[in-house]
């Protein structure tokens, strides 16, 4: 039988340079704030002249804003360009009393989302050695 249990040296066997883990998040979405709930909101401007329009006949001001949830904030708040996927999960971890595997699983669609989005990209890898793998 084999053991299935979750093994933290399983995210670092394959080379540094495909290893999405080791990838270093920047944030390039400059226009953002931290709400009165604590919470991070990113500012959209509207420039669709079709919504303007509707907006105005509705007689609503346009909002393309989008409000992060706690997990997401903190998330957002955590990618600064030096820590990378995995130390932002071991944060995540944390803060969200999950066990590591969830908390990396989230975060990694969290991390596609949001570059497939283009609100950050990936800086740099970082090595295998720079990495903290302790619990």
């Amino acid at each position: 039988m084999k053991d299935n249990r979750f093994s933290l040296d399983n995210f670092l066997k394959e080379e540094d340079k495909h290893n999405f883990v080791l990838y270093v998040p920047e944030i390039i979405h400059t226009n953002w704030k931290i709400n009165d709930n604590g919470k991070v909101l990113l500012i959209f401007d509207v420039n669709n002249p079709i919504t303007k329009i509707a907006a105005w006949l509705l007689k609503k001001k346009p909002n393309k804003d989008i409000e992060f949830d706690e997990l997401c904030t903190s998330a957002w708040l955590n990618i600064d360009g030096e820590k990378c996927i995995f130390e932002i999960a071991k944060i995540q971890k944390q803060n969200s009393n999950d066990n590591f595997k969830d908390s990396l699983i989230r975060l990694i669609k969290f991390m596609h989302y949001i570059q497939g989005r283009r609100w950050i990209r990936y800086k740099k890898v970082k090595a295998k050695e720079d990495v903290d793998i302790s619990k």
